[in-house]
């Protein structure tokens, strides 16, 4: 039996023109999601419904008249109370690229094909809540500030208060950080207020800290002490990348004069981790600075020790990470992709390690986030897919049957400007045929941007690149649109494997998403297989191939021969 999506506390806003066909078709899977449906007929009633339900996420059907409905998705996106939350847009086969780019821009976060299969539909809105609330989802700073930053005359209580309310039923935090002198240094406390506007509006230094919707205020207490608060933080530990980036920038002015340290002793302390009103907030930043100053000049401390402790090890891996490469800690390991009929090796994947010399083997799941949220991602990418080309094209002139070589590519390297130029560049190097390399990108990655998504697979598959979705069913792109992608596969995410033989919602999922690659002309990978009862599920379904521990985990090199064939 199918079971629901949602919570019946989750609220959906259905917005439909009377006797649309497709809200007929929808109607009953909306409502076997199990969420509260509220429905609309107009945009002028739904912009009520949104006011009076306070919806979870919103369906908005293109084919409301005349353009009504991406009005309707500009109008509530403008709205504060509307601003993260998520908007679906439903459409037929009949959009084009121009309606998509046009939902986009109007603030569409995602969209659903109307003949989505029933046992996909829940899944793909649970999805876009989910993402709607991933603190990680966005790891940029927003707007450069190539100014100073003044200092805010505004009643620190009202500042705190007023970032607190703004954090309220969303995942993401309010920083305060108090700052002391650690020491007795009459020029350091002259020109201290100087060197954090400096500090804070020099957009270089915070390009990696994620305050990525908030805002910075720079005040001073009843004390005359220094405060920063920051609104809307993504991840709690890039309140201390801020605090160390105003130690480093005082650091660096002292040590110009020929003094030594930094002098700055920084408390922190979040909401609602350490008080959910500014009272209680403020009260614990300005204890964490007091630990901090009887730690000495240049400690910074959280309010928290346990807090403390999280975010020191996290900021030390990330250190750790960023010489990873250039102290040669990273391994590739492979792991084959199987004929579902032959059982025959007709691909790899590559997937980077890290030998890290004190803690043994990190954990993927670990390292790889750290690597993105700090940028190492794309040194640590381009080391990759030179080491995996280079392997491939070694098997190659060993005598073994050319198979193709699978590299996973991050949302960040994916929008690199120059991610053409150094794919090419390295097959040059390593000599290895562009079609024996195959990209793989996700499928949320596919939805941002679409204009640039096109751009770049296109510009790839010109390049005689094979092109493939990874954890496919788990993203929410449109799957009328897949027909716009030039891509050559799909890979079935392994949450739907594992149970596929138990569960009749992955059953389906795995089903739909085999028929479509089928329609779409596109080979089909199953990840994470496990048993033999999953390979002969999916053989019946006729799924093309398939990876995972069944037939092997991720090996050395070294390892991977004795699945090769010779040529």
């Amino acid at each position: 039996m199918t079971q629901p999506a949602f919570q019946a506390t989750t609220t959906l806003l259905f917005v439909s023109a009377y006797g649309s066909e497709v809200a007929k078709q929808l109607a009953q899977a909306l409502t076997d999601t199990g969420c509260s449906m509220v429905q609309a007929e107009e945009a002028r009633t739904a912009l009520e419904a949104f006011r009076t339900s306070r919806p979870d996420l919103v369906l908005i059907d293109m084919q409301l008249p005349e353009g009504k409905a991406v009005d309707l998705c500009r109008t509530l996106r403008a709205r504060p109370e509307a601003k993260h939350t998520p908007i679906l847009m439903l459409h037929g086969a009949g959009a084009d690229a121009a309606d998509f780019a046009e939902a986009c821009l109007a603030g569409a976060t995602e969209f659903l094909e109307a003949s989505c299969p029933q046992a996909l539909v829940g899944h793909r809105l649970r999805t876009a809540l989910e993402l709607s609330s991933d603190p990680l989802r966005e790891t940029t700073a927003s707007t450069p500030r190539k100014q100073p930053l003044a200092l805010d005359s505004g009643n620190l209580q009202e500042l705190v208060f007023s970032a607190i309310d703004r954090t309220r039923g969303t995942d993401l935090h309010v920083a305060v950080l108090v700052i002391m002198l650690g020491d007795s240094d009459s020029a350091l406390e002259a020109r201290l207020e100087e060197h954090l506007q400096a500090a804070l509006g020099d957009y270089q230094d915070l390009e990696r800290i994620s305050f990525t919707r908030g805002r910075v205020h720079l005040t001073r207490d009843d004390d005359g002490q220094y405060v920063i608060v920051v609104g809307e933080l993504t991840r709690i530990h890039d309140a201390a990348k801020l605090g160390r980036t105003l130690q480093e920038h005082v650091s660096a002015q002292r040590s110009g004069s020929g003094l030594s340290g930094s002098g700055l002793c920084i408390g922190i302390a979040t909401s609602p981790e350490d008080g959910k009103d500014a009272t209680a907030l403020l009260s614990a930043a300005h204890e964490a600075a007091r630990h901090a100053r009887e730690d000495g000049p240049g400690s910074l401390h959280f309010r928290n020790s346990s807090t403390n402790q999280w975010v020191f090890e996290r900021l030390t891996l990330e250190r750790s990470l960023e010489r990873a490469v250039e102290n040669e800690e990273l391994r590739v390991f492979y792991q084959p992709k199987v004929d579902i009929n032959t059982r025959r090796v007709v691909g790899m994947e590559a997937l980077v390690r890290w030998q890290h010399p004190e803690l043994g083997m990190v954990s993927p799941a670990q390292f790889i986030p750290l690597a993105e949220e700090s940028g190492q991602i794309v040194p640590i990418g381009a080391w990759v897919l030179e080491e995996a080309c280079r392997q491939c094209k070694a098997w190659v002139d060993a005598g073994y049957e050319p198979i193709r070589m699978a590299v996973n590519l991050s949302p960040v390297q994916f929008r690199q400007p120059d991610l053409l130029q150094v794919i090419t560049q390295t097959l040059q190097r390593t000599q290895l045929e562009p079609s024996l390399l195959e990209l793989e990108v996700t499928e949320s990655m596919l939805m941002q941007d679409l204009h640039q998504t096109i751009d770049t697979l296109r510009r790839l598959k010109a390049a005689g690149i094979y092109l493939s979705i990874d954890d496919f069913g788990t993203g929410y792109s449109s799957l009328s649109y897949l027909k716009g992608f030039p891509i050559d596969a799909l890979k079935i995410d392994r949450s739907f494997v594992r149970d596929i033989t138990q569960n009749s919602d992955d059953a389906a999922i795995a089903t739909s998403i085999i028929l479509l690659g089928q329609n779409l002309n596109l080979k089909v990978i199953a990840e994470g297989v496990e048993t033999e009862s999953q390979l002969s599920f999916l053989r019946i379904l006729q799924c093309d191939q398939i990876q995972g521990y069944l037939f092997s985990p991720p090996v050395p090199a070294a390892e991977v021969e004795g699945f090769l064939e010779r040529a």
